[in-house]
């Protein structure tokens, strides 16, 4: 496991070979290896190359040592105090290779730690508002790492191939791309972490080419393949018109349905507090029944368990309603609140600062409409769920959800069977990549245009389907009247759809 100062995980030799031997052939007389720990890379590189100049750069003293047993010229240094395109000192010229391992840690994690090995507290990604207060703004070190090399050594051109996570590879790919950095070439190839690194991450090896300034607009592809030793690649992702696609064949076939989702998606209700406000259905608080709801979590979406083991408090029907009107309506409650309140008021969340006191997010009207379409946004598949009110009252989801809520039990069922269709799920499955922390995101969500897909449906084949989901939301609907609000919905999503 890595020294957390650090993110530190020392590449085998093994894998060291495996990595130099997938890389392009090219007779490489200007090798970096950043963050080079003991210098395995170079070790490799130095019996195989003896006329290129080799320079790693290390923080810890105590790799420094086992590195300088190379070749290579050892620059003990924080990499984030120098600019590699500048302050190294080449004895030679000619082709460039950046080879290495950076740390495997995030930027707020190192916070925590109070390290000194992060770079100057920036946002690099100039993100505002709620994402920068609800964490979007945090970013792997490697991330960080990834695209200062890119930036400080363009004018070298240089091919740089790093192991990272695979999340990171793609944020730093996208980034580039949307910026027009010069990419000329891209690669990923997968690598098992738990073998390797005894790591439960989806990680890689990324290679890539930054070509001449200017080649910003060059094909923004990346060629992923599943091993290091694999010849042909798995899939192509990359951007398109502007966003980012994670199988670029399977997207052509699905494009149709990329536009704008004509319901609104919500996510589920946060609250930070799960001691508190959860409650599982062998624990009994005294509080009013009219503040306490049917709760189903993400895991309990996915595999379809929509029987609520837990029930929620829901103190607000509106965000930012004020909750000091408890302590009148709802005595019990506000008594019950009060009495945890060093759970709800230590909250640490930045969104939970100026509002009112035990409030929750993720609430709002649509939160009580009785009829839902949910799903799991951690699961490595779109599986979407209908779900009806338990006892006579709305069942609420948790914050790693998302849903869609409904007032008419047929029009829930419509859309049901919709995202059931397979064109739908091949739209998720083109654009979802399945190994990040959250595969399904509202973003995502928000893509897919059923309107273009219910117009490919037959109408009666929509209304047959529909009304299976109809009876999963425990109603009944004639099938005339399913079949009017298919045509209904149709109207209503051209009318109101934009130019």
């Amino acid at each position: 496991m890595p020294n957390n100062e650090f993110g530190d995980f020392q590449t085998p030799r093994e894998l060291a070979q495996r990595v130099l031997r997938s890389l392009p052939k090219r007779s490489w007389k200007r090798i970096l290896e950043p963050t080079c720990g003991v210098g395995n890379f170079l070790h490799e590189l130095a019996s195989e190359i003896e006329e290129a100049h080799l320079i790693g750069i290390e923080i810890q003293s105590g790799y420094v040592g086992e590195a300088r047993r190379t070749s290579a010229d050892i620059i003990e240094s924080d990499l984030f105090s120098m600019n590699a395109g500048t302050d190294l000192s080449w004895r030679i010229e000619g082709p460039m290779l950046v080879v290495g391992n950076p740390p495997w840690v995030t930027n707020a994690q190192l916070t925590r730690l109070d390290s000194n090995n992060r770079p100057e507290r920036v946002n690099i990604k100039n993100l505002a508002g709620m994402d920068a207060l609800t964490g979007a703004s945090n970013f792997d070190i490697a991330e960080f790492i990834w695209l200062k090399l890119i930036s400080e050594l363009r004018s070298h051109r240089p091919v740089i191939s790093l192991l990272c996570k695979t999340q990171v590879a793609r944020n730093v790919l996208e980034h580039s791309w949307r910026i027009g950095l010069p990419i000329s070439s891209a690669s990923l190839r997968l690598i098992d972490a738990k073998k390797w690194f005894a790591a439960a991450v989806d990680a890689c090896l990324l290679t890539i080419e930054v070509g001449a300034e200017g080649q910003g607009g060059a094909d923004q592809v990346c060629d992923l393949y599943d091993t290091l030793e694999s010849v042909d690649p798995a899939r192509r992702f990359g951007m398109v018109d502007g966003r980012l696609v994670a199988d670029l064949d399977a997207y052509e076939r699905a494009r149709y349905l990329d536009g704008e989702c004509p319901v609104e998606w919500r996510q589920g209700m946060k609250h930070d507090a799960a001691s508190v406000m959860e409650l599982p259905s062998d624990r009994i608080v005294d509080v009013e029944d009219d503040y306490v709801y049917p709760l189903l979590k993400g895991t309990d979406v996915f595999r379809s368990k929509l029987d609520p083991r837990r029930r929620v408090i829901v103190p607000q029907r509106a965000l930012g309603e004020d909750t000091r009107l408890l302590e009148r309506d709802a005595p019990r409650l506000w008594g019950y609140l009060s009495k945890n309140a060093d759970v709800l008021d230590g909250r640490k969340s930045s969104i939970y600062r100026n509002r009112p006191r035990f409030c929750i997010f993720g609430i709002g009207d649509y939160s009580f409409a009785p009829y839902k379409i949910a799903v799991s946004g951690l699961h490595k598949s779109a599986s979407f769920r209908a779900v009806g009110p338990v006892a006579g009252k709305p069942v609420f989801f948790d914050d790693t959800c998302y849903l869609l809520p409904f007032h008419d039990p047929a029009e829930a069922g419509i859309v049901a069977a919709l995202l059931a269709t397979d064109e739908a799920e091949g739209f998720f499955q083109s654009l979802a990549f399945w190994d990040a922390k959250r595969p399904i995101t509202k973003k995502l969500l928000k893509r897919i245009d059923l309107l273009a897909l219910a117009e490919r449906v037959d109408e009666q084949e929509l209304a047959l389907g529909a009304q299976k989901f109809v009876a999963q939301l425990g109603a009944a609907v004639p099938d005339d009247e399913v079949l009017a609000v298919v045509a209904e919905l149709k109207r209503r999503w051209r009318v109101n759809r934009r130019p």
